[in-house]
């Protein structure tokens, strides 16, 4: 292609990648978790990837990418499942790795380049008597803007909630897809809502200065039920308590957590666990509540994962499915949002319509202002039929299902923003060069 020989005339050799083997790594992501985008996504990459090292250089890209029509896909960390960052056109990958900068940190916030790895980040505010309200479980290579415009939310989401939660992201720098980018500053809620689970689609998100919280030293521990039912109106207990501060409650109906390979000498194949971290100060107040509702814990597991050095966020979330899919390769998962006054009564209508095909796993957390059940249950894959009759079953019982088989923006079930983000695309990318193909509400027939 002709625009790649400029492309090498016009920038610094150390930022532009062409080796076929490094750019279709770069255009992947955890996509392969669906077997429908496993099949739909597998041959999809990008022609070059560029790494600008400062957002200078990024604005310059974009300029050149613009001027002769080649699309963008902003890539952090590639930790996203829905094949946000695969480019369905080809053209640029832009990885923002390299702007990774602390720009400021205050009381009670912090501003970073894109690509700082929210590992860092949290590293970075310990050191400074704070931490992240919330990240991924991926964080360790998750980068702050991929989070905001590919994420949800994550550990400490009880707490604190999700990204669209007024208060947690305050402010994004954002470049626009234009022959001349403009460099927009966006600060209003509603605005914010055009860029956060965007996919990149409505700008290139280059700094963002999001709420932290006052450092705690968290206790981790995992309590075990002889029941799902025990487990599940244990971790409700638990979540709605305005008493004990957490920053986790996950439950894994057995036999999930006897897949958490590191953790074997603390689970088996018939007890359901959950998964907490709570102030180490309250940990007393904790063991009465286990007593109380009928679960154990062992008093060993925190010291086990400071010795081995694991975290345990590497075993909740979507790292669930994960050590599920080690072992299972060919089965899947869903995302979806319980009823928190019936959940009880959906998982047990859940588990008469499926059985075992479905495998139970909540994730408590806030969404503005009410504790609600998330869950991101593992599903035992047959054919896609089959999969699509359980997922209009969480739906019929009022279940809210966020699709993750989908890389179609308003088909994944976080769509109450979607067009506030394609208004913004019209105005930021008036040839729709932004990650094209993501959503059905902007033409790109111009790649087809």
């Amino acid at each position: 292609m002709e625009w790649l020989l400029e492309l090498e005339e016009e920038f610094d050799q150390e930022i532009i990648h062409q080796k076929e083997t490094y750019v279709k790594k770069m255009s992947q992501d955890y996509y392969w978790y669906s077997p429908i985008l496993k099949k739909t996504l597998a041959n999809r990459y990008g022609d070059c990837v560029i790494s600008p090292r400062t957002e200078e250089e990024l604005i310059e890209v974009v300029s050149f990418a613009c001027k002769r029509k080649i699309p963008i896909v902003s890539r952090g960390g590639g930790t996203g499942n829905y094949g946000q960052i695969i480019p369905l056109k080809g053209g640029i990958v832009l990885d923002t790795s390299k702007l990774k900068k602390e720009i400021e940190i205050k009381d009670g916030t912090a501003t970073f380049q894109a690509g700082a790895k929210l590992g860092f980040i949290e590293k970075t505010l310990r050191a400074k008597d704070q931490e992240l309200r919330f990240f991924p479980s991926t964080y360790m290579k998750s980068t702050l803007a991929g989070f905001i415009a590919g994420g949800t939310g994550g550990i400490g989401s009880i707490e604190h909630g999700t990204l669209w939660d007024e208060g947690n992201v305050l402010e994004l720098t954002v470049i626009t897809m234009e022959e001349k980018p403009r460099r927009l500053k966006v600060k209003k809620q509603e605005e914010l809502a055009q860029y956060i689970h965007s996919y990149g689609i409505s700008g290139i998100i280059t700094e963002a200065t999001i709420a932290t919280a006052k450092k705690t030293n968290w206790h981790d521990v995992l309590v075990y039920f002889d029941s799902l039912d025990e487990a599940l109106l244990f971790s409700e207990k638990l979540a709605i308590s305005t008493h004990l501060k957490k920053r986790l409650v996950s439950v894994c109906e057995a036999p999930l957590s006897n897949f958490f390979t590191p953790l074997k000498s603390f689970t088996n194949d018939s007890q359901a666990t959950i998964l907490l971290q709570i102030d180490s100060k309250q940990k007393q107040d904790l063991l009465q509540l286990i007593v109380e509702s009928g679960g154990m814990s062992d008093d060993t597991f925190a010291a086990f994962i400071k010795e081995k050095h694991l975290r345990v966020s590497d075993f909740s979330w979507n790292h669930v499915t994960l050590w599920w899919l080690k072992e299972h390769e060919d089965d899947t998962y869903l995302q979806g949002r319980f009823d928190p006054t019936c959940y009880l009564a959906q998982v047990h209508e859940i588990k008469r319509r499926f059985g075992d095909e479905v495998l139970i796993h909540f994730e408590w957390i806030k969404v503005k202002g009410q504790i609600v059940p998330s869950s991101q249950p593992v599903i035992r894959y047959s054919t896609d039929n089959r999969l699509q009759e359980i997922i209009d079953g969480f739906r019929e019982i009022g279940i809210k299902v966020s699709n993750p088989h989908t890389y179609i923006l308003e088909e994944g079930g976080k769509d109450d923003w979607i067009d506030d983000i394609c208004t913004a695309k019209k105005e930021n990318d008036p040839y729709s060069l932004l990650n094209p193909g993501k959503t059905k509400r902007v033409s790109t027939k111009q790649f087809s």
